[in-house]
């Protein structure tokens, strides 16, 4: 069905009904490795996994230094990863930058140094992505960077900051692209306001470990919304934890919470694997407890203990559904 408007592809103003997982294939400790050990048959055994949950969004994560090694055999793997999404009926939101960095076991990215460096390989890589997937339905979304981290206009690295995603943005525009732009950012105000001109619809990552927590984040980002007169969406939330039984409950409210302030819901790492806080033994602070084990799925395919709740059919569908 097309649901092409005036206003672009899939853009909506709530979306609530918004449910998936970021995808970290388990054999990819790093970004780079995630698609350079490509395998498709293992890619769609993976992705599957999401189809147990009623999940309508997988959020794929893609780096320069990744696609720089192999234009074309990146290229060519992603293209295949967005068609084996699309095959069991989700949309796919590229991830194309990530911020977010790790001081044991980083996952790689996008650093401070690069932001010095000369940008126009880097836009020729946007391009390269963007441009086969311009009109594509499959895509729901293109998430820019995930957490830039200027929070402070006086940031050292604001303005370089700012400058170079500018330029993403542009870029991903003047490719042609009908989906919307989002940028994956924090739940700071400062953070979400700071990048909100760039967007179509707003992004917030709001890790509440208690209910009255995530209540006083929403709260931020639905002022945020209502400021810039935006949708707002979330590819990001629900805390990690070692204790199944923890993160089950959490992920129920947190769910039932983000649903009901029309923002939806990803969860980060969906299997356990060899990424940083996909494995028991290396987990950011990120969690219950400062336990961020996020994995939502054991190493065998099995839900964790206390998830079996999200077997159930949503209240809200997907409005291609």
């Amino acid at each position: 069905m097309n649901r092409q408007t005036h206003m672009g592809m899939h853009r909506y103003q709530s979306y609530g009904w918004l449910r998936g997982f970021n995808l970290i294939p388990s054999w990819g400790a790093r970004i780079e490795q995630a698609w350079w050990d490509y395998n498709p048959a293992r890619f769609r055994e993976e992705v599957a996994l999401a189809t147990q949950t009623h999940a309508n969004c997988i959020r794929l994560w893609i780096e320069f230094p990744a696609w720089m090694a192999d234009p074309d055999g990146v290229c060519g793997s992603f293209m295949d990863a967005v068609t084996a999404i699309g095959e069991l009926g989700m949309k796919t939101m590229p991830c194309l930058f990530n911020r977010w960095h790790d001081r044991d076991y980083d996952y790689g990215g996008t650093y401070n140094e690069d932001l010095y460096r000369n940008i126009e390989p880097r836009l020729e890589y946007v391009r390269a992505l963007v441009t086969p997937l311009v009109a594509d339905e499959r895509i729901l979304a293109w998430d820019l960077c995930n957490e830039p981290a200027t929070c402070r206009l006086d940031d050292p690295i604001a303005g370089r900051e700012i400058h170079w995603l500018s330029r993403v943005a542009d870029t991903v525009r003047r490719a042609g692209a009908q989906q919307p732009i989002t940028i994956g950012t924090y739940h700071s105000g400062d953070n979400m306001d700071i990048f909100a001109p760039l967007c179509d619809v707003l992004c917030c990552h709001p890790y509440g470990r208690t209910p009255e927590q995530l209540a006083e984040m929403i709260a931020v980002c639905t002022a945020v919304q209502q400021k810039h007169g935006k949708p707002m969406l979330s590819n990001e939330t629900v805390p990690g934890c070692l204790d199944d039984i923890k993160r089950a409950e959490c992920a129920r409210w947190t769910i039932r919470m983000m649903e009901e302030a029309g923002f939806g819901w990803m969860g980060w790492g969906m299997r356990e694997g060899r990424a940083i806080s996909t494995r028991r033994d290396r987990y950011d602070g990120n969690g219950i407890d400062g336990q961020g084990f996020h994995a939502w799925f054991n190493a065998d395919g099995t839900l964790r203990a206390g998830l079996e709740f999200l077997t159930e059919r949503p209240a809200l569908p997907a409005p291609w559904e």
